[in-house]
């Protein structure tokens, strides 16, 4: 069942690396006059580490549990918008989470476009760790396949952003959450 946006709901936006949600995220809370948290740099600042040293010092499942629990704290906060980490979505606690406390949207985007995006992104060799250790766009397709099932779980709105303008996929999310006056 789709839930509807109101203003005591955190809008959440998830969707793999390089799908557009950090861009969308600032725009949209400019726009929609809300705090945004972006929940991977809330982690890091949390740890005083990326998220690969994050990743090589307690693996992924340490950084899975700082993930969850920062969600957690999170979500019993006054409504804001919450940018999602591409994997926040793997675990069912977390998933519970963002459907108890808000809408989410699903940013996609095909695989070739996202492997460009990623090649144009200089910091995300530096704080992202390879998930796969297989070459980028295998592994983004590999990724985007294991977690679409769990993306299409959780959001109430997917948005595929190949080809639009940040402007016009964050009024695409407007249009879904704001009601229309008149």
């Amino acid at each position: 069942m789709q839930r509807t946006f109101n203003e005591r709901s955190h809008l959440y936006l998830t969707g793999y690396r390089g799908s557009g949600k950090s861009t969308v995220a600032r725009l949209l809370a400019h726009r929609l006059r809300r705090r945004l948290v972006d929940l991977d740099e809330a982690i890091e600042s949390a740890a005083g580490m990326t998220i690969a040293e994050i990743f090589t010092n307690e693996t992924e499942t340490g950084f899975r549990i700082r993930e969850t629990e920062l969600l957690e704290q999170l979500s019993q906060t006054p409504a804001q918008l919450i940018s999602l980490g591409g994997g926040a979505i793997l675990r069912e606690r977390n998933r519970r989470v963002i459907r108890r406390t808000g809408f989410c949207v699903w940013l996609d985007a095909a695989p070739d476009l996202i492997a460009d995006r990623l090649s144009g992104d200089s910091t995300t060799r530096d704080r992202r760790p390879s998930l796969t250790g297989r070459p980028v766009l295998q592994e983004i397709r590999d990724v985007m396949a294991q977690r679409e099932p769990l993306y299409r779980e959780t959001a109430d709105l997917r948005i595929d952003t190949s080809g639009l303008s940040t402007e016009a996929v964050a009024d695409r999310i407007i249009a879904a959450v704001v009601p229309k006056n008149g």
